[in-house]
This record gives C-alpha cells, structure tokens and sequence, in this order.
C-alpha cells in the first residue's frame, strides 16, 4: 500500500507548490547548508522525483539570497 504525499506534485503543470511554512524550513535548511537535506524533504513530500525536487531548491535558492 502506497501512500499519497502530503502535496502532491502537479505533473500536468510541472509546478510543486508547498505553503509558506513549508517554503520557511526549505530556506533554514538551505542558508544553513544544507541544500540535499531540503531537496530530499521536498522529494519526501511531493514525490516529485529527484531532478524536479533538486531543481526547485535550486531556483528557490537564487529567489530567495538576503
């Protein structure tokens, strides 16, 4: 028995949308070094396999530098 992920990635518009809060520890992990650590968090919750996880923490990354 497989279990649906807490959000879901949108395959037909290739979008993962997480809430804030969500997007909130991604940056923490991210400034903290910790980059495979939120790619493997956003694979975890979206499913969205290894390269579009990896490729949204990489273009939050460069969105969100202070």
């Amino acid at each position: 028995m497989t279990t649906k992920p807490l959000y879901p990635y949108d395959k037909r518009t290739e979008k993962i949308t997480l809430p804030p809060e969500i997007e909130q520890e991604i940056h923490q992990l991210v400034q903290s070094g910790r980059k495979v650590e939120a790619v493997q968090r956003v694979l975890h919750l979206t499913e969205a396999g290894l390269r579009i996880s990896k490729d949204y923490v990489d273009v939050f990354e460069r969105e969100n530098k202070p």
